[in-house]
């Protein structure tokens, strides 16, 4: 099986895998791991190297760079990141505790798998805690905050590359979800966000169409936002996770139908 590289990374030992089966696009059966984030643009500085490894697995995970099963090898992402195995180790333990990596004493440490149902059950819990977080921010975003938010929406109008596009629309939700000033609802959102995430940057690398459906909604719910409109913005939000939904179930399926053929050999 030919190894595919991540973009940017050079070739070396598989740091990630798909438990030895093909991940769909331009990452093959083992992923060459820098982590090579150059499509992201220029890292922040990191206090710590465990969160320079978090952050960049983190942001492979959430664009879609590494699809749900890949599994991931300390001591290769180690040597790629020019760091010892204990901030990969901490940075790992750190993703699982966000629902993000899964430490499975047989298969390793792999990127988060959910089936149907758990998909399903995130979103019902989501259409119950969004509207509350969207309703609260309508009531108290600032001007300033909006202009934040805005200069988002304009990013990612603009932005081609559907890995870029899907960090910066965690991102928008979250600037959304912190001005609300609603501390414990936004940090339930936000894991239940990035699990979510997993199959939906997955479907948006095969049906980047979906991008311009996302990006009007978001402009829509940044105009209600500056409307004080409660309730139109809690409609957009509802009709935004409702599409969302339907992108990674797509995400969720098409990873089956992949599996099930891989299996069939």
């Amino acid at each position: 099986m030919p190894d595919h590289a991540l973009p940017g990374a050079r070739r070396s030992s598989p740091a990630v895998s798909n438990g030895g089966r093909s991940i769909e696009g331009d990452r093959g059966g083992a992923v060459a791991q820098r982590l090579a984030f150059d499509f992201l643009g220029s890292a922040p500085p990191y206090r710590t190297a465990q969160a320079a490894v978090a952050d960049r697995l983190r942001r492979a995970v959430l664009s879609g760079q590494l699809p749900p099963g890949s599994r991931l090898l300390q001591a290769v992402v180690a040597e790629e990141m020019r760091t010892s195995t204990t901030p990969v180790r901490e940075a790992m333990r750190e993703l699982a505790s966000e629902g993000l990596l899964d430490l499975d004493p047989h298969r390793g440490v792999v990127v988060h798998e959910c089936d149907s149902a758990e998909l399903e059950e995130l979103y019902q819990v989501r259409m119950l805690l969004e509207p509350v977080a969207i309703e609260a921010t309508v009531e108290n975003v600032t001007p300033d905050e909006l202009d934040a938010i805005e200069r988002i929406v304009d990013r990612m109008d603009q932005e081609a590359d559907v890995a870029e596009w899907a960090i910066l629309n965690v991102s928008l939700h979250s600037m959304l979800a912190e001005a609300s000033r609603l501390q414990i609802v936004t940090s339930i959102l936000q894991k239940l966000r990035n699990l979510s995430a997993l199959y939906v940057a997955t479907s948006l690398h095969r049906l980047p169409d979906r991008v311009a459906t996302g990006n009007r909604e978001h402009r829509a719910l940044l105009e209600a936002c500056r409307d004080r409109d409660v309730a139109r913005a809690k409609e957009i939000e509802l009709t935004h996770l409702r599409h969302t939904l339907e992108i990674g179930a797509e995400g969720l399926s098409a990873r089956n139908a992949n599996v099930a053929t891989a299996a069939r050999g």
